[in-house]
């Protein structure tokens, strides 16, 4: 509701007061309704007591960034999540789920974002600056690498990565301890994302 979503509808079990609980009113049908039916429609084991649908916002030409996150064939909507919490947080100024990714407002990714989805515009492609590419192996270690510039941080599919021919300008990866192969494509995300921050603010 904070992020100006057009509700169509809220659900409440009776021991909810939305003002007096909940500190806010609704702008659309409010239904009460009965003890356990919100666990049985709902995907989450323990509900809160209020549950509503809104209409999904659709993504938009992006108009101005230079820090944006696109997702590249990132399937899994928990990865998706975190990586669109990331990308806020560390101060992207949008994200892009390309074709072949997961639905951005699958439940299970818009859970994992913590309402960071609702907080970061969604843009249907980026043009912004230098597409850098992540990659376990390959392009110059990020701490190293220039990052301050206007550029789209593309990561990939959790399973095959970004591929070869990816339309990248360079690559970078994380450094790490030669024990350990890889990292999970929203731990990736997560670091990239802050040393690109890091960067920003040196």
């Amino acid at each position: 509701m904070a992020a100006g979503l057009e509700l169509v509808d809220v659900f409440v079990e009776p021991v909810i007061d939305l003002w007096s609980d909940l500190g806010v009113s609704v702008d659309a049908p409010t239904w009460t309704v009965g003890d356990g039916v919100l666990a049985k429609v709902g995907s989450v084991v323990t509900p809160q007591g209020v549950m509503a649908t809104a209409r999904i916002p659709q993504p938009e030409p992006l108009a101005h960034g230079d820090f944006i996150v696109e997702l590249a064939g990132v399937a899994d909507p928990g990865n998706a999540g975190t990586i669109v919490r990331s990308a806020a947080a560390a101060g992207a100024q949008a994200v892009v789920f390309s074709p072949g990714s997961v639905d951005p407002w699958n439940p299970k990714t818009v859970r994992a974002s913590a309402g960071a989805l609702f907080q970061i515009p969604l843009a249907a492609e980026s043009s912004v600056g230098d597409r850098i590419g992540a990659h376990p192996h390959q392009g110059d270690p990020c701490d190293e690498a220039d990052l301050t510039g206007p550029l789209t941080l593309v990561v990939g599919n959790e399973a095959h990565g970004l591929d070869q021919t990816a339309a990248v300008d360079r690559w970078v990866s994380i450094p790490m301890a030669a024990s350990v192969e890889s990292l999970n494509v929203a731990s990736a995300a997560a670091i990239l994302c802050f040393e690109i921050a890091r960067q920003r603010r040196s």
